[in-house]
């Protein structure tokens, strides 16, 4: 029986592309991209299986898959998925982030640490781990550590307001209102920098009242 997955070879004998059932792993890979932003989620996570079965390594593929599962709830199998993307490239912080964000969505916080950490050994720079390590930390009731990763996540990437904001909210329980305010503009001056006017707007009104909250406390 001819199996449906093939490797494609070059003119001069090197091994290329795999491909399955007549496309390659690129192919099937756009093809559940386009599958994913029209809502039809079953039906890309198939073309993602698909695409791995063209190439059983593609980290992409493992971790854009992983990501639907966890859009449709299946916290489970996306977590398995991210496993796996770890074990291909366990220097690459994707995979672990991407595992870290799947815990926390289901309550599982310290195992969200653990993994945040886990992938800081190997991406000590990378802000998007500090990020998941803040919020396992803040959900753990951890408030001031919290606050010094997303203090460590700002020094890699200080343009992204979301971070910005979570330390905000981190603050706000620690009642640094002039901290909070000063937070919140700088998300806000990010979300307008980028055309996000209303994000901007709901921004400076929070650094509005952590300022008039500020005020009353003097």
């Amino acid at each position: 029986m001819k199996s449906a997955c093939n490797i494609v070879k070059t003119l001069d004998g090197r091994v290329g592309l795999m491909s399955f059932e007549g496309q390659t792993s690129e192919q099937w890979l756009a093809s559940a991209r386009s599958l994913r932003q029209k809502g039809q989620n079953k039906k890309s996570i198939e073309a993602y299986q698909k695409a791995l079965k063209a190439d059983p390594s593609s980290v992409v593929a493992m971790n854009e898959m992983g990501l639907v599962h966890v859009h449709v709830g299946e916290q489970n199998e996306a977590i398995r998925a991210f496993e796996k993307a770890i074990s291909l490239a366990p220097n690459d912080a994707e995979g672990y982030a991407n595992k870290a964000e799947a815990y926390l969505t289901v309550g599982s916080f310290d195992d969200a640490l653990k993994t945040a950490e886990e992938g800081l050994k190997h991406a000590p720079t990378n802000a998007t781990l500090w990020a998941r390590k803040a919020r396992a930390l803040e959900s753990l009731l951890r408030i001031q550590d919290a606050v010094d990763c997303y203090n460590e996540a700002l020094k890699y990437n200080s343009a992204d307001p979301g971070i910005w904001k979570a330390l905000a909210l981190c603050l706000d329980a620690q009642e640094k209102w002039t901290e909070v305010a000063r937070a919140y503009r700088i998300a806000a001056n990010l979300h307008k920098k980028r055309g996000e006017l209303q994000d901007a707007e709901s921004c400076f009104k929070f650094a509005q009242m952590a300022e008039d909250s500020s005020e009353s406390m003097a």
